[in-house]
């Protein structure tokens, strides 16, 4: 246990030293601005925020009235952004947002089409189903996918017409490119299905105008964390065009499963869509690039990267199938000990690892900097070096990436 804020602090600036030392490849995570971390220490952690969905104003605690204007304007400010007529802010992380959707919008036994873990997806519906009750009152199927990690649109449009699912849930968390919204929100309407999008990944490459939005291209409700490819403070949002289930999921989310939605998030996030309103096209044009070099030099060092045919990736991150090296799990534990960070596929098919080009591109780094990358991961998994020594020769490079960008 601590004794001391010494010890406190000491801990806390080991971890910081350390992780400047690695390569940060993990694509669900980010670094938020200076400006952003200074902005999570105002006095609106010590507050409660309680109020009606459609109703702000309406606030359960009194004390409330520049907090209330705050996320108003904050509301407003992400409506903007993400070209959306309703925001709730509430939600304190993406899955929270996701199970409001959900519940909200749903009937007992109605089926969910969302993708599956093995093929990277988040599994908030499979996940939710280990609640008993909830096994019981809500069914699944699966979005399918062919090689290169695309959705298979023609076997997609077969089960919509033949299941005719109440939802369908796209995005997960090993992206690579937009899906075929456009291409099926006919058949959406006329069968009765809910079109809903999980943009975790991808909404810092939506707010900087380089990948497809979601809702422009026709979803009925977009959702998702503010930490990821959006390098803002940890949180989550529900985005829609629709009243009646903006108010249906806002009602579902609050006061059942948010009460206090920790509102020290607010002033951080609005300095994040500031950000991103100056710099989101710049940093998620570098991102992009960033990710396709990578694929490219990790394809050239031997490695088998998922979409290579179709130029790797269009997203934050690339997948790479190592299991001829080895297990997901061994390889990335294998890496970490090189300080190389990434991702194994959750114990799912234990064959790939997924690779994010965010943080990286934060501290600055550009298209030929992904060849040394793609070079360590050759050093570590093909050629077996010691992992001390491409560890050394990390930290060595990363000390040149200290200066972050695309941040006011």
């Amino acid at each position: 246990m601590f004794n001391n804020i010494e010890e406190i602090d000491d801990l806390v600036n080991k971890h910081v030293q350390y992780r400047q030392s690695c390569l940060n490849l993990i694509a669900s995570e980010n670094y938020s601005s200076p400006t952003v971390r200074n902005h999570l220490t105002s006095d609106f952690g010590n507050r409660y925020g309680c109020y009606s969905t459609a109703n702000p104003a309406a606030r359960e605690y009194r004390g409330n009235k520049y907090i209330h204007e705050f996320e108003t304007k904050t509301q407003n400010l992400v409506k903007d952004v993400f070209g959306a007529a309703y925001a709730d802010l509430r939600p304190i992380g993406g899955h929270i947002a996701g199970v409001a959707a959900v519940l909200g919008l749903l009937s007992p036994n109605d089926l969910v089409l969302e993708i599956e873990l093995k093929d990277w997806g988040h599994g908030l519906v499979t996940l939710m189903r280990e609640a008993s009750h909830l096994n019981q009152s809500i069914r699944t199927d699966f979005i399918p996918f062919d090689e290169d990690r695309a959705v298979d649109l023609p076997k997609l449009r077969k089960m919509l017409c033949e299941l005719k699912p109440k939802m369908l849930i796209f995005g997960g968390s090993g992206m690579l490119w937009p899906e075929p919204i456009a291409e099926i929100k006919d058949i959406a309407a006329k069968e009765g299905i809910i079109l809903v999008h999980d943009s975790s990944h991808v909404n810092g490459l939506i707010a900087g105008g380089v990948f497809p939005n979601p809702l422009e291209e026709g979803v009925d409700v977009m959702f998702g964390s503010t930490h990821k490819s959006f390098p803002g403070p940890q949180g989550g949002f529900i985005l829609t065009n629709k009243f009646e289930m903006y108010e249906k999921m806002g009602n579902t989310l609050g006061a059942s499963l948010v009460t206090s939605h920790h509102l020290h998030r607010l002033p951080a996030l609005a300095v994040s869509m500031l950000e991103m309103k100056t710099f989101g096209k710049d940093y998620g044009t570098q991102v992009i690039k960033n990710s396709q070099a990578l694929g490219m030099y990790m394809e050239k060092n031997g490695f088998k990267v998922i979409g290579s045919g179709k130029g790797y990736s269009q997203t934050h991150l690339i997948l790479a199938d190592v299991s001829e090296f080895g297990s997901g799990l061994e390889i990335s534990k294998l890496l970490e000990k090189a300080h190389i960070l990434c991702s194994d596929d959750f114990g799912q098919l234990d064959k790939e690892i997924r690779i994010g080009t965010a943080e990286v591109t934060r501290n600055g780094m550009q298209e030929g900097d992904m060849q040394f990358i793609a070079d360590c991961f050759q050093r570590i998994i093909v050629k077996k070096e010691d992992p001390s020594g491409v560890a050394e020769d990390i930290g060595c490079f990363t000390k040149n990436y200290r200066d972050y960008r695309y941040m006011l």
